[in-house]
C-alpha cells in the first residue's frame, strides 16, 4: 500500500483524473477535488493506508454499449492510483498475449494479426458473453491473492468488488461482476482470464501457434484442425473454470475463409492485401451519420465528425482507404442515408475534397 499511496504515484493519477474530466460541467466533484487537493491527499493518504477508506456508490449509466459506471472524481483517483501502481508490479506475471495493457493497443494487436494469418489456415475467433458483467468475485478475489501479498490493498479490492451501484437514485448492491468505466476494469479483466492466457499461450508456442487476447475477444491461428480442436478443448476448459460462456453468436471455429474474418472492427484476410472494415464498424458509422443528418446537423460538422472516424479507422493500421469508403458508399445502408451524391461530399470535405464517385 505504500508504493499505491506514495507522492509520486497519488500526483500521477491526480493528473490523469484532472485531464480525463477537464470538460466536465461545473457542479462536477472533479473541480472540488482540485480546489482541496493540498487538504484533501494527506487524509486520503492516511485512510487508504490505515484500510479506512470507503468507495462511494457508483453511478451506473445505460448506454448504448450496455451499463457504465461513473465513479466520484476521488474514487476514480484512487482507483487510477492502484491500476498505475499494480500494472508496474504485476506486469512480469501478466501475459504478453494481453493486448489491452498499457504498451499495446487494439492496433498493435490487429497489425500483428495481419502480419502472422498467411501463415495459417484455421482460426478460432471468440469472446465472452457478457465478460465484465458476469465475473465471479470469489474467484477473482482468490487470483488477486495469488498475485498481491498486501493485505490492506486485498481489503480494498474486496470492498471495491461489493460496490453499490446508484441507478437513477436507488442503491444496488452487486454481487457479481465488475462495471466498465473503472481505470482499474482493463487490469481486472486481464487478470481474471491470466490462467487461459497461459493455457493458451503454452500450447501455442510450443506448436509455434499464435494467440492474441484484447479485452474479451482473442484470436487462435492454428495449422491443422487438430491443433485447432486442441487450443478449443483448453480454451473450453480454461472458460469452465472461472464461469465463463464463449459468445454464441461472435464465436468462429473453423478454416480461415477467403474473405477472411472479423476482429476488432476490422476484416483480416490472408493474402497480401491491405485490411478492410467489419460490416459491423460500417453499419455502426452509418447509423451515427444517419443520426446527424436527421438532427439537421450542418455539413461541416458531419465532416468533422468523418474525419476523425476516418482518422481512427488508419491510425496505425495499413488500410486501402479510399477503396473501403468507396465499398461502404455502395452498400444499401449508405445510400438510404440522403444519396451517394451527398455522401460523395461529405466524404470529400473529410478527406479534401477526393473524388469518390
Amino acid at each position: 500500500m505504500a508504493s499505491i499511496t506514495s507522492e509520486r504515484n497519488l500526483l500521477n493519477a491526480f493528473h490523469w483524473i484532472c485531464q480525463r474530466r477537464k470538460e466536465s460541467h461545473s457542479n462536477n466533484d472533479v473541480w472540488h477535488l482540485r480546489f482541496h487537493w493540498s487538504s484533501i491527499v494527506p487524509s486520503l493518504r492516511e485512510a487508504m493506508r490505515m484500510g479506512t477508506y470507503r468507495f462511494s456508490p457508483c453511478r451506473a449509466l445505460s448506454t448504448s454499449a450496455g451499463s457504465i459506471g461513473v465513479w466520484c472524481a476521488q474514487d476514480a483517483l484512487v482507483l487510477k492510483a492502484i491500476s498505475l501502481m499494480l500494472t508496474e508490479q504485476l506486469s512480469q506475471k501478466l501475459s504478453h498475449h494481453c493486448y489491452h495493457l498499457a504498451g499495446k493497443g487494439l492496433k498493435a494487436c490487429v497489425k500483428q494479426i495481419k502480419k502472422e494469418v498467411s501463415d495459417y489456415k484455421h482460426v478460432c475467433r471468440s469472446d465472452v458473453n457478457s465478460y465484465y458483467a458476469t465475473i465471479n468475485h470469489d474467484i477473482l478475489m482468490a487470483q488477486l491473492r495469488e498475485l498481491i501479498p498486501d493485505s490492506a490493498l486485498l481489503a480494498l479490492l474486496e470492498q471495491l468488488l461489493a460496490r453499490l451501484d446508484d441507478v437513477n437514485g436507488e442503491l444496488y448492491s452487486v454481487a457479481t461482476g465488475i462495471n466498465k468505466g473503472s481505470p482499474l476494469s482493463p487490469l481486472l479483466g486481464a487478470i481474471y482470464l491470466l490462467k487461459m492466457d497461459k493455457a493458451l499461450g503454452d500450447y501455442c508456442a510450443k506448436h509455434d501457434l499464435r494467440y492474441y487476447r484484447y479485452m474479451d475477444d482473442w484470436v487462435i491461428l492454428c495449422k491443422t484442425r487438430h491443433q485447432l480442436r486442441t487450443a478449443v478443448k483448453l480454451m473450453n476448459q480454461s472458460l469452465n473454470d472461472v464461469k465463463q460462456t464463449k459468445h454464441p453468436f461472435k464465436t468462429y471455429i473453423g478454416k480461415i475463409k477467403e474473405n477472411g474474418f472479423d476482429f476488432l472492427g476490422y476484416r483480416i484476410v490472408q493474402q497480401k492485401k491491405k485490411l478492410s472494415l467489419a460490416w459491423k464498424t460500417w453499419a455502426n458509422h452509418l447509423t451515427k451519420l444517419q443520426q446527424l443528418y436527421e438532427q439537421g446537423t450542418p455539413k461541416a460538422r458531419i465532416a468533422e465528425y468523418v474525419t476523425r472516424w476516418l482518422t481512427w479507422v488508419r491510425g496505425g493500421v495499413e488500410i486501402d482507404l479510399i477503396k473501403v469508403i468507396r465499398e461502404g458508399m455502395a452498400s444499401d445502408m449508405a445510400k438510404g442515408i440522403n444519396g451517394s451524391e451527398w455522401l460523395a461530399e461529405i466524404y470529400g470535405r473529410a478527406l479534401g475534397e477526393v473524388e469518390l464517385i
